[in-house]
């Protein structure tokens, strides 16, 4: 029986695709490792890793980190531009 996708981390990986991230995962051992990678238009690369026990896990540990990842980014750019108008 296959797990669905919305339980194996398929859903989650696919957005972190639309949203310009690559991730590439393997097994090592017991564990699913990953890293997502994200490259912005300045040519800087935002970076997250994860590690767990399966594919979900992993996923939702990427997804979160990219998504807080976005947001620390781009908090520190809007405060930037405020301070700089």
């Amino acid at each position: 029986m296959t797990t669905p996708a919305r339980m194996n981390g398929e859903i989650l990986h696919l957005w972190l695709c639309m949203l310009g991230w690559q991730v590439e995962t393997g097994r090592d051992g017991e564990f699913t490792v990953g890293l997502a990678t994200h490259c912005q238009a300045d040519g800087d690369i935002l970076r997250v890793g994860g590690c767990a026990r399966t594919d979900g896990e992993l996923a939702l540990q990427l997804f979160e980190q990219a998504m807080e990842t976005y947001e620390r980014t781009y908090d520190k750019a809007h405060r930037q531009l405020t301070a700089a108008a």
